[in-house]
């Protein structure tokens, strides 16, 4: 009953991520930017969230999907991403989560098992396609990482609003793809902040990770600077 009531206590306690650094799944302990973005995005249909790189937001998304599979079936979980590969990275991660949770939290069986295709006896599911596939599902929520990446982001989002009109949730999280300054991601972005759309507007800059402090960032800029002899890049 509480980790159906509280995600970040089943994140806390349960949720095992992989650790890039430490080459192995660790506890994912939710860093108070982490848990404040957690709880807007509960709270909002639209959410867009503009972040710096390794902010393992795209694992934060996961786990709010996966929690809502299991704890509010059944419930159909749409993810896009810009390529195959990291489509199939999405659901690969959701996975992965899954299998290290309790025994007595996993459901009975896992009636579909594919690169594209996970399906939980409970009547959950969640589907992973590149940007230009999955045109013809409604789900309950709806995931578009690195959205800024994503070709015709417009085409995408009206492909998918039925879900949105039928009360589910669509979530964009992104970092910067600097060479579009117009992108339809950055449009969006602008609106939500000015008020005039229903999306909600999250930012996180690159010092919602503990330990970036001002001397990290010296050391960054010091080094594009060497290598670059330019800022453009930091």
């Amino acid at each position: 009953m509480k980790c159906t009531q509280c995600i970040d206590y089943w994140i806390e306690e349960y949720v095992y991520i992989f650790n890039a650094t430490d080459k192995d799944w660790v506890r994912f302990a939710l860093w108070p930017a982490q848990s404040e973005t957690l709880n807007r995005i509960a709270s909002e249909l639209q959410s867009i969230i503009l972040k710096a790189r390794q902010l393992e937001l795209s694992w934060l998304v996961i786990c709010y999907a996966l929690h809502s599979m299991i704890f509010k079936p059944a419930a159909t979980i749409l993810m896009f991403s810009k390529r195959d590969e990291e489509a199939i990275e999405l659901l690969t991660r959701l996975k992965g989560v899954y299998e290290r949770l309790p025994i007595w939290m996993q459901v009975r069986s896992i009636n579909q098992d594919s690169l594209h295709d996970w399906e939980l006896s409970n009547g959950s599911s969640a589907k992973s396609f590149p940007s230009t596939g999955g045109r013809s599902y409604t789900g309950s929520l709806v995931i578009v990482d690195e959205a800024d990446f994503v070709q015709d982001l417009d085409e995408l989002i009206n492909a998918v609003k039925p879900t949105i009109d039928a009360g589910g949730q669509m979530i964009m999280i992104s970092t910067v793809d600097k060479s579009k300054p117009e992108s339809p991601l950055k449009r969006i972005y602008r609106s939500a902040v000015e008020g005039v759309t229903e999306w909600a507007p999250i930012f996180l800059p690159w010092h919602a990770r503990p330990g970036r402090d001002s001397g990290w960032y010296e050391k960054q800029k010091a080094d594009v600077l060497a290598r670059t002899t330019a800022l453009d890049d930091l």
